[in-house]
């Protein structure tokens, strides 16, 4: 079982955030514009503004929302009247992940608009190319994690949903991740096994010099043997292979995911809120 990771403390600023929200939007603007297509007829679409997006897959989906905005100056506000527009004819509210970076300007234009906080998540970061230790290949017997095969998609989508759901009944997405996954040049999607049977997976997409680390879920049966450490583990080596600078990844403070970041030599860099409009304003 990986143990802990040492790191180099971590001093984060505008510059730094704006590489990890620029890659994070960057990749989720890269699977909203593949599920788009896989999914021809849907309302799934991309909103580009001020150098992030918004990311629209239908009225209430869990995946709305826009990011890397506000991050490269003032933000024109007839390009965010625009993708204000946009959502509000589609019936959904404008969920921004907003950065504690953002320009003054963009966060005093959401506040005058009613916008407010509907929840927090905690970005933590690593740097990969520090000659730091990463956490050692160290799978307990009977546990494997591969790549995933295109024909096994289903299955990660399902395993990782119910991981997520804590075995209760998974959220409804507009789209299956594991095949939007499958048609990403740049998208890593691994699979953890005990005893040959599907028990986790993660994915991770890299955008530049960022791997983001997103889609980790254990099924409840297999929780405590250190399969999403493993899986963070392995996630890291591969970015490092591929060169990356900089891992990232999105938690709930105190979480059991929270933990095991921290424990592969992730630091926090800063919680960042999502703040949630009105449809109808």
């Amino acid at each position: 079982m990986s143990q802990f990771v040492t790191t180099p403390p971590l001093f984060v600023d505008a510059a730094l955030s704006r590489e990890l929200e620029g890659a994070e939007a960057a990749a989720s603007r890269e699977f909203c514009a593949t599920a788009a297509k896989l999914y021809p007829g849907s309302p799934i679409r991309v909103i580009d503004c001020a150098g992030g997006c918004g990311l629209h897959y239908g009225p209430a989906d869990p995946l709305n929302a826009v990011k890397g905005v506000g991050l490269n100056g003032p933000v024109p506000v007839a390009e965010w009247d625009a993708l204000e527009s946009a959502f509000r004819e589609a019936g959904s509210p404008v969920i921004v992940d907003l950065s504690p970076f953002a320009n003054e300007a963009f966060v005093a234009l959401l506040a005058s608009r009613g916008y407010t906080i509907g929840s927090f998540e905690t970005v933590l970061c690593r740097r990969l190319d520090d000659g730091s230790s990463l956490p050692p290949e160290s799978l307990p017997t009977g546990i494997s994690i591969e790549q995933l095969a295109a024909a096994n998609a289903p299955e990660w989508t399902r395993v990782v949903g119910m991981g997520f759901a804590n075995g209760g009944e998974p959220m409804k997405f507009a789209v299956d991740f594991g095949l939007v996954r499958q048609h990403l040049k740049h998208s890593i999607t691994l699979l953890a096994t005990v005893d040959g049977v599907p028990a986790g997976g993660a994915g991770m997409s890299i955008s530049g010099p960022v791997a983001h680390l997103a889609g980790g879920a254990v099924l409840p049966q297999f929780r405590r043997r250190g399969i999403q450490q493993e899986l963070n583990a392995a996630r890291l080596r591969i970015a490092r292979e591929r060169g990356c600078i900089w891992a990232k990844v999105d938690t709930q403070g105190g979480s059991a995911s929270y933990r095991n970041a921290v424990r592969a030599g992730f630091q926090v860099a800063y919680t960042r809120p999502q703040m949630l409009s009105r449809c109808d304003r």
